[in-house]
């Protein structure tokens, strides 16, 4: 089973799909509008009334979701590392990259492009992506968790950014997943095996501390990603425990970032 983590995050830096949600926390109605179009479950305060869902249901309530963007947030959640042993990572390497994740994380920059966010190109979005991608897949054994791989932001800082500025929206007001991406059926985590399986299934890193590597082994990829600097998003993942609340975040290919680090265990 896997441990669902929530880190809510802030900031600008990590992917388009991870860099939205904390659009309400800078007031940016473009953002937020992005955010409607590209999260409209967990964006939708009247569904989280209806369904009475706490703040630690909120993404657990995502699993089937049709929308790339909240199966990203979903995936990111309950597969990010929980430890910092070999064992933790290598976990969180097989759910990211033998399920949806990377998929879905392009799906959801799409969506942001397709409703007009212009701060960078599809081509810059997608070259960020794959670096990160890489550098999470390819080391043998990963040697650092996903969350390096995203910049670290500052919300005050990103409040006195300029306003994002509205592109060409495709589809005004269309939230349907069939204009820009072939939806998949829900996120689909891949399987933890072998010494995986003895992962920590709890969350320790309640400070959103970045971990540093040891050291690095020959096969490790690329061992890093670029961060695709801005200042429109953040990133969330998931646990038992609410640990800490800094703010709240989205994931996905373009921008993100990470202030706060929690749990939700």
């Amino acid at each position: 089973m896997h441990a669902l983590n929530v880190a809510l995050g802030l900031g600008a830096s990590l992917s388009l799909c991870l860099a939205s949600l904390h659009n309400r926390e800078i007031n940016d109605p473009v953002g937020i509008y992005l955010d409607s179009m590209c999260y409209p479950l967990y964006t939708n305060q009247s569904r989280t009334i209806a369904l009475k869902l706490s703040i630690n249901e909120m993404i657990p309530s995502l699993a089937f979701s049709p929308f790339p963007c909240e199966q990203a947030l979903y995936l990111r959640a309950i597969c990010i590392a929980n430890g910092t042993t070999v064992d933790d990572f290598l976990a969180e390497q097989e759910c990211l990259c033998h399920g949806s994740f990377f998929e879905v994380t392009a799906g959801c920059d799409d969506c942001l492009f397709a409703h007009g966010y212009q701060l960078i190109t599809p081509q810059e979005a997608a070259g960020n992506l794959s670096s990160r991608s890489v550098a999470e897949c390819a080391p043998t054994p990963p040697f650092q968790p996903y969350t390096n791989l995203i910049g670290v932001a500052n919300i005050t800082s990103a409040s006195l950014s300029p306003p994002l500025t509205p592109g060409h929206d495709k589809f005004p007001n269309m939230t349907a997943v069939s204009n820009y991406f072939t939806e998949t059926a829900s996120a689909t985590p891949g399987s933890i095996t072998g010494s995986a399986t003895a992962r920590l299934t709890s969350w320790t890193n309640t400070e959103g501390n970045i971990y540093t590597p040891t050291s690095i082994p020959p096969d490790s990829g690329t061992g890093s990603a670029s961060a695709v600097s801005t200042t429109s998003s953040g990133s969330t993942s998931q646990s038992t425990n609410v640990a800490a609340t800094r703010g709240v975040g989205v994931v996905g290919g373009l921008l993100a970032a990470g202030v706060g680090v929690m749990a939700i265990l």
